[in-house]
């Protein structure tokens, strides 16, 4: 949970978890009216050439199954038939069965099960080379299919090619996880409701529909979720299916075609071929009256089935609320970089009260991220693996089996690698051009927040140098100052006549009414902020040129850093008295710039007042301290 700065405060909404950064007041927009947002899809579709067609984009004709075997083309392998009927058909059936069975299903063209089929066409086009490529590379099999080991992945390879090639060890996606898994049926007597597409058209010309459907509960009063549970109707059409909480109500009304999550939304269930329910061992999800839900549907009807209409959608049971109450948690960085044609990583740290459970959670990066990483740090600075993914594959969102308990001061620790081989930086935020790494988690008791970014370590110092609005010749190395957090009503300022001069930092002081925040009590003894600045006066002008940074610790052990910048400069009309009336000179525009400042003179010293801020019932009045220099 980041801060949010506003002209100098610390913005304790976070602490209510009330914004993910990047996010706008505005409703969604469907995805096809330009909205340009996370994806949500559990799978990405294959190149037209893994889908069984050609490169012109033309089906592939398959013989009848009574053909007989036709010869391949002159130079061109013909893998061994004997190997294929003892082995190899029976690695295909387990790794790629699912959906290239027999029938084929989940939006599948074709089957793989039939040697002979998978010898027709061009060399390089053929089933089976499109196999052995795609063992190759680790695209295939899909999200939701455990990949085969090294060696079951190589001798396929090999088979395949005639052994003219080799699989690489360690291709495609690693998890160091389980997915979760639940009981095949649910627990008996459970009410249930479902969220269905509703006889959704599906024509023989779809290849990628991606399709929302918008539901509000159907419950009259608050009940426990306990189980989700898909219902596949039109398997031959259904390529994956995802379901997400809309607590804001972001989502337009109607279905709408979509690659994109609502603003705030929060992943609930997702399920890809392979995949089975996701049922809490106990208790559940609060769900409420009037509370959105988004699904999700990716169509492709490779096969080309005329006359299907699809009713596919999620079984939701619920029983009275009791039991343990599960929670979702966001954990991971909200704000973050990478530039143009380059490495980095993204870390942060979440705090969960003492006696906190996870259940599972899913890791979520878009197409920039490499591998992603979280840790346990006891308390006692003993380091756990929790989670980590390496080889990250986009279309792959999974629910992890992550059982784990949390004492008082235990951390986790999200860090995100990402390549950028673009050449444009890559910032974090709701767009898919954007990047995340978050940790979907479901933990108990809830979090009173929905996203979870600490500060790993506490800032110790503050990098100074002039701002922008600072004039020329500005003093680069200025004193470090450290000051705690008051609780209390902030002193009038008196105003004063304003010499011209230059000042300097030697104080911070943010008084709060408060010392409890939504996310437990502020620890002010470890609490500080910390900065270095300098101002200007002149008839009817001020210039503020100020470093500082907050850091907050709360009395579970949660710890927030956040920079607060204040580089500006302001005129005012008339002789100065407090509080003055300001008029921005720079920046010319962006940044925040206050319209109003109280201030007080005595003797060598300038205190500075920002307006109070009301931060999620949290009152803060900001005040910078100045000596006069030369």
């Amino acid at each position: 949970m980041r801060f949010s700065t506003r002209l100098g405060y610390v913005g304790l909404g976070l602490l209510a978890g009330a914004a993910l950064a990047g996010c706008s007041d505005s409703a969604a927009t469907p995805a096809d009216a330009g909205v340009d947002a996370p994806p949500l899809s559990v799978d990405r579709p294959a190149a037209p050439s893994d889908l069984g067609f050609t490169s012109d984009g033309n089906p592939v004709t398959l013989p009848p199954a009574d053909a007989p075997a036709l010869d391949a083309p002159s130079g061109a392998c013909i893998p061994d038939r004997a190997l294929w009927d003892s082995q190899m058909r029976g690695h295909v059936q387990r790794q790629c069965g699912t959906c290239h069975g027999a029938p084929p299903a989940y939006g599948s063209p074709f089957s793989l099960l039939d040697y002979d089929a998978n010898l027709v066409g061009a060399v390089g086009m053929r089933h089976v080379d499109r196999i052995a490529a795609n063992l190759v590379t680790g695209r295939m099999p899909p999200a939701g299919t455990p990949p085969p080991v090294d060696d079951i992945r190589n001798a396929m390879v090999q088979w395949a090619t005639c052994n003219a090639q080799t699989a690489p060890a360690g291709v495609g996606l690693r998890v160091s996880a389980p997915v979760f898994r639940s009981p095949e049926t649910a627990p008996p007597g459970l009410e249930h409701f479902d969220l269905l597409a509703n006889r959704y058209p599906v024509g023989p010309m779809v290849n990628d529909d991606y399709r929302c459907f918008v539901f509000d509960a159907p419950v009259t009063e608050s009940r426990f979720i306990r189980r989700f549970e898909i219902r596949v109707d039109q398997a031959a059409v259904v390529h994956h299916v995802v379901l997400l909480r809309d607590p804001m109500r972001r989502s337009p009304n109607t279905p709408y075609s979509c690659f994109s999550m609502p603003e705030g939304s929060e992943y609930a269930y997702a399920w890809a071929p392979g995949q089975n329910a996701l049922q809490f061992p106990d208790g559940g999800l609060r769900v409420n009256p009037g509370e959105r839900y988004v699904m999700q549907v990716h169509y492709n009807n490779g096969a080309r089935l005329p006359d299907i209409t699809d009713s596919t959608g999620v079984r939701v049971y619920h029983a009275p609320p009791g039991g343990t109450e599960w929670g979702m948690v966001a954990m991971g960085p909200l704000g973050f970089s990478i530039p143009a044609r380059s490495t980095g990583t993204a870390e942060s740290a979440c705090t969960l009260s003492a006696g906190s459970r996870m259940l599972a959670g899913m890791p979520h990066m878009h197409t920039v991220g490499t591998d992603f990483e979280q840790t346990v740090v006891r308390a006692s600075g003993a380091v756990e693996p929790l989670i980590s993914l390496q080889g990250w594959r986009f279309e792959t969102e999974l629910f992890y089996d992550l059982p784990v308990s949390f004492a008082a001061g235990d951390r986790v620790i999200t860090r995100c690698t990402f390549n950028n081989t673009s050449s444009r930086t890559v910032t974090s935020g709701v767009r898919t051009t954007d990047e995340m790494c978050f940790n979907f988690a479901y933990v108990t008791p809830p979090p009173p927040a929905r996203f979870c970014d600490e500060a790993i370590r506490l800032a110790t110092d503050i990098n100074y140098s002039p701002g922008m609005c600072a004039p020329p010749g500005a003093a680069t190395t200025l004193p470090l100052v450290t000051s705690p957090i008051r609780v209390g009503a902030a002193p009038a300022l008196a105003g004063g006549a304003l010499p011209t001069a230059h000042w300097e930092l030697v104080a911070i002081e943010f008084f709060v009414n408060t010392d409890r925040t939504p996310l437990g009590t502020i620890n002010l003894t470890e609490s500080n902020l910390r900065g270095r600045g300098q101002l200007w006066t002149e008839p009817g002008r001020v210039i503020v040129d100020v470093a500082s940074v907050i850091n907050l610790v709360s009395t579970i052990g949660a710890r927030f850093s956040q920079p607060i910048p204040l580089q500006f400069t302001v005129r005012y009309a008339g002789e100065a008295r407090s509080p003055l009336t300001l008029t921005r000179e720079c920046p010319p525009s962006g940044g925040e710039v206050p319209s109003t400042v109280q201030y007080e003179l005595d003797g060598e010293r300038l205190t500075v007042g920002l307006p109070t801020a009301n931060e999620a019932g949290i009152m803060i009045t900001p005040r910078y301290i100045f000596r006069r220099e030369g």
